[in-house]
Formats: C-alpha cells, sequence, structure tokens
C-alpha cells in the first residue's frame, strides 16, 4: 500500500530527453537551465545526473541558485541570468560564474572589485522581450565600452524569443533578424564573442536557424513541450511525476455538497475519495471541478473546490481501496496525465505547475534501479 505524496523524478527521463536535444542542435552545444530549482524537479540532483552525461555548461537565474550548485560540488560554468550587485560580484567572480551584462553599469561594478581574477561575462541584448537586456538604443556605445575594458572576459551574447512557443513565428523571425543585425555589426569590430545563444525550448523545436554555437533548454529538458502551438520535433518524456494515494473514501448521497463553497453537489448517491494533497502542495485551486486523476489507470474527474490540504474525487460506484495509488500528472504503469494538458485546462503553462510544487512534496528519484530521496 502507498502512503506518500511525492514528485517520482525519472532520471532515465531525463537522459533520455537531453540526449535528444544534443541531437536535434548538433554541434552546437547545450546550455542546460536549472533555475527555480530545476522547474520544481532538484537542481542539484538533476544538475549532478546532468554532468554524468556530459553536460558542460548550466544556467540559473539567481546568484543564491548558483551557490547552491557550486556548494554541492559542481565546478563547471554556470551562466546567472539575473543581474548581479555589487556585494555579490566579488564572490561571483571567485567561484567562477558567468556574470550577464545589461549596460555599462554593469561594467562598471566590476572593475571596482578585485582586480586579480578576469571574470567571464555574458552581454544580453534586448531584441523584443522587453523585460531586461541591454538596450542600444539607448547605450549605442555599448561594446565599444566593453572592449575597451581590460577587466573582462567577453564570452557570451544572448538574447530572448518571446514568442518562440506561439505557432506564428513572425515576431519570433523579427527578433532572430535584429540580433542578427547586432552580430553582424560586431563582427566588423572583429571582436565576437565564442558562445552566442539565442534558443530557448520553443525555438529549439521550431527554429534551427536560431541555434548559433548554443542553446538554452528549459522545460524541455523535464519532458514537455512549452505549449500545444509548437511541433513535437523532439521526441520528449515526462520526468516528474505528481503522486499521492487515497486517504478516506465517503459514500454520499444525491444532493449532498462537497468542499468549501458548497461549489459541487452530488446529482446522484456517489462515492468521494479524498487525496491528502491541495494547495499547498501545488495542485491549483483553479483546478476545481475541472481537473481529474488517474486511479488504476481511469481518469477520475476533482469535485469540489481544491483546499489546502486535499481534494476529493468522485470514484461513482468503481471499487477504489484505502492506499490506492493516484497519479495528479505524469506517468503510471496504467496510463499517464500529460502536465501540458492540465495547465491548459486552468489557462497557464507547464512550467508553473512543475515550479509549483511546494517543499512539502518529497522528490523521490528513480532511474536505473536506484532510488534516492531528497
Amino acid at each position: 500500500m502507498n502512503t506518500e505524496t511525492c514528485a517520482e523524478i525519472n532520471l532515465d527521463n531525463l537522459v533520455h530527453n537531453i540526449r535528444a536535444i544534443q541531437q536535434q542542435v548538433s554541434p552546437s552545444k547545450v546550455i542546460s537551465v536549472v533555475k527555480a530549482d530545476a522547474y520544481g524537479h532538484g537542481a542539484v540532483p538533476v544538475a549532478k545526473h546532468l554532468v554524468k552525461e556530459g553536460v558542460q555548461f548550466f544556467a540559473v537565474a539567481q546568484f543564491q541558485e548558483a551557490m547552491e550548485l557550486r556548494e554541492s560540488g559542481i565546478y563547471l560554468p554556470i551562466l546567472i541570468f539575473g543581474r548581479l550587485f555589487p556585494d555579490e560580484i566579488t564572490t561571483a567572480i571567485k567561484a567562477g560564474f558567468r556574470i550577464t551584462l545589461f549596460g555599462k553599469e554593469d561594467v562598471r561594478w566590476i572593475e571596482k572589485t578585485d582586480k586579480e581574477q578576469q571574470p567571464h561575462v555574458h552581454v544580453d541584448v534586448d531584441t523584443g522581450m522587453g523585460r531586461i537586456g541591454v538596450l542600444l538604443d539607448r547605450e549605442p556605445d555599448f561594446f565599444d565600452y566593453l572592449m575597451a575594458s581590460k577587466h573582462l572576459i567577453w564570452e557570451g551574447l544572448y538574447s530572448h524569443f518571446s514568442t518562440s512557443d506561439e505557432k506564428d513565428k513572425s515576431y519570433a523571425n523579427l527578433q532572430l533578424s535584429r540580433f542578427n543585425k547586432i552580430l553582424s555589426q560586431i563582427k566588423e569590430k572583429n571582436n565576437v564573442p565564442p558562445m552566442i545563444h539565442m534558443a530557448n525550448s520553443g525555438a529549439i523545436l521550431d527554429m534551427p536557424e536560431s541555434y548559433f554555437d548554443a542553446v538554452r533548454p528549459g522545460i524541455s529538458l523535464y519532458g514537455h513541450y512549452p505549449t500545444s502551438e509548437t511541433s513535437q520535433s523532439i521526441n520528449l518524456k515526462q520526468v516528474m511525476t505528481l503522486k499521492t494515494f487515497v486517504t478516506h473514501i465517503r459514500k454520499i448521497p444525491a444532493g449532498f455538497s462537497v468542499s468549501y463553497g458548497r461549489r459541487w453537489t452530488a446529482k446522484n448517491p456517489t462515492t468521494i475519495a479524498v487525496l491528502p494533497i491541495g494547495y499547498a502542495d501545488g495542485v491549483r485551486r483553479s483546478l476545481t471541478n475541472v481537473g481529474d486523476v488517474l486511479i488504476q489507470g481511469k481518469r477520475y474527474p476533482i469535485v469540489g473546490t481544491v483546499t489546502m490540504d486535499h481534494i476529493m474525487i468522485d470514484v461513482g460506484d468503481d471499487p477504489i481501496n484505502l492506499g490506492d495509488e493516484v497519479i495528479v500528472w505524469g506517468d503510471g504503469e496504467q496510463g499517464s496525465i500529460q502536465i501540458l494538458e492540465v495547465a491548459e485546462k486552468i489557462g497557464t503553462i507547464p512550467y508553473e505547475l512543475t515550479c509549483g510544487v511546494s517543499k512539502r512534496v518529497k522528490r523521490v528519484y528513480v532511474g536505473n534501479s536506484i532510488k534516492v530521496q531528497q
């Protein structure tokens, strides 16, 4: 009898995905994105497994995420997408992190630090994302300023697509043309960094012309297509399966309401299975009356308001038992529920669901007949 709520992380599927991505983009290198605790999968176990697969470069969003990897014994290059402030830069340089530049201010901050070590830097240029990145119309001489610095090793140049996961690639192609124009201008100065990268998961699937020297898979690494509008040019396998179990079975009469707000009422006599998982664990409240789960290979609907610690399932007259395993999403021996399907039911994306699985849910790592718990 299974009596554990957990997120099962299939490391064999992770390996399948990284190999499939590498094959698709070769000879471009792969920068594996493990930010946000590897999208909820566990950054340290995931990164260590990817190192065994020959991954040579990682990327995270924040300084503390990079420190977590370093302190776990991962000494490969780690690119930090977010801005580093002066109190973080000295430590980042000593740790060998790749620092992103967003303007002249970042160059000045680095130049004020200890000059003994030359940090490797990557420049993020805004080609239309409208979020962060160098705005060349505001700092047209930025690259001249950067190349004049004697304290930096300019290793990379990158940008980020905002619509590569949409069927209509017109804006993504506009961003790519802007990026190529910037590249041409840099080439005229005879100082092109060795790592040019732009392709995220959507572009890896659909825009091979954007591969350049390296690509940055995020959600695809964990087995999900960004949206249903991208192609499935790479065969991906879900890495996370969110599992729980049945703790209560209650027979209720017609007209009986379930959960907060009485948002669902039984039309006929039925059986309700109660599961010990809720929005505090990552099951979105918006799945109320629209989501479903998998029990004994069959789908059953979530009924009544999703609560902090429990969800209720209408199982009708089927012979469901206490302790039966339940799959909220992911793959099981008797079927699967794609996270993309769950996400689109409630108007979100797979990223938000996997990142939203809370620390209360134990991660269990499986693959190659090895099981590890975090």
